[in-house]
């Protein structure tokens, strides 16, 4: 089986414990304004472009000229000899497809470095939108002794399928309302709050993420209304994380030719520490990565 990774690399503590090794999966169903990995989004990948290498004669559809690209025309090409016949500087398919052993073979041959604690993340985009190969690429890392991690939003209906495989659970939940979900990132939160709920209650290592932007999800109320949903299903296996808006994928927009929409989304420290106030009063555990 096949898998779609748009970057790979290793990071320390901010996508689990320790030394890890992080594959961001091709193809997500949320579509946040503020996304910093726009070029996951497409499940069919996003052309990215560095303007200034580009090279008109890669394209014979003349979409490229005097290193401006013609989108529109991209949109209807099926060849794309730009990329399947070129290799430039100025140009490229966001994502790489591998083999499920290969990745293996890569975690084998890193495995030294998991000494701390460390071990494998799939993050995305959405990884859980190659349910399959997800299924198997943990089933096999767990084979192995790897500590396994996933980032998700949490929106797969089957998500609890791969609880047993997950040694760190890390779920994003946006925000707390169903309506105000879907108008700003395409996707309700009724599944979303059903498998926190659950993972809440089954999963023996859970952490949870809140993206707080300003205008979205910053208000006391907002905060309250958080805290009243996490009340439902309260267990000592969760903690709670809370992450500022900021603007670290706002070029790669642009060089996957997306508009970028947020106007001032930054929160101030006191946001974040009135958030981290809130939850410690009501008995939650706070983490910070």
């Amino acid at each position: 089986m096949r898998i779609k990774v748009f970057q790979k690399g290793f990071n320390y503590s901010q996508d689990g414990t320790g030394n890890r090794l992080v594959y961001h999966l091709q193809g997500c169903n949320f579509h946040c304004p503020w996304c910093a990995n726009p070029e996951g989004i497409a499940v069919k990948g996003s052309l990215w472009v560095t303007d200034q290498f580009l090279i008109d004669t890669i394209c014979p559809h003349g979409a490229i000229r005097a290193k401006q690209i013609d989108r529109s025309l991209c949109e209807t090409c099926n060849t794309r000899e730009c990329i399947s016949l070129h290799r430039t500087r100025g140009i490229r398919l966001s994502y790489q497809e591998y083999e499920i052993e290969s990745i293996l073979d890569e975690v084998r041959r890193s495995a030294a470095l998991f000494y701390d604690g460390g071990g494998v993340t799939l993050s995305g985009g959405e990884p859980t939108l190659q349910f399959d190969a997800v299924r198997e690429l943990l089933s096999e890392l767990k084979n192995m002794g790897i500590h396994t991690a996933i980032e998700t939003n949490a929106s797969h209906p089957r998500l609890a399928v791969l609880f047993p495989l997950i040694d760190l659970l890390i779920m994003d939940f946006k925000h707390y309302d169903d309506e105000v979900s879907a108008s700003v990132t395409g996707v309700g939160n009724a599944v979303v709050k059903a498998n926190i709920l659950k993972a809440m209650q089954a999963h023996q290592r859970l952490l949870i993420r809140i993206p707080v932007v300003r205008g979205f999800n910053d208000s006391e109320s907002d905060m309250r209304n958080f805290v009243a949903f996490f009340q439902q299903q309260k267990t000592a296996n969760t903690s709670f994380e809370f992450l500022p808006f900021h603007e670290y994928g706002r070029d790669k927009w642009q060089q996957c030719g997306l508009p970028y929409t947020v106007q001032d989304g930054f929160v101030g420290p006191e946001t974040i520490a009135e958030y981290e106030r809130l939850f410690a009063e009501n008995n939650f555990t706070l983490a910070r990565t």
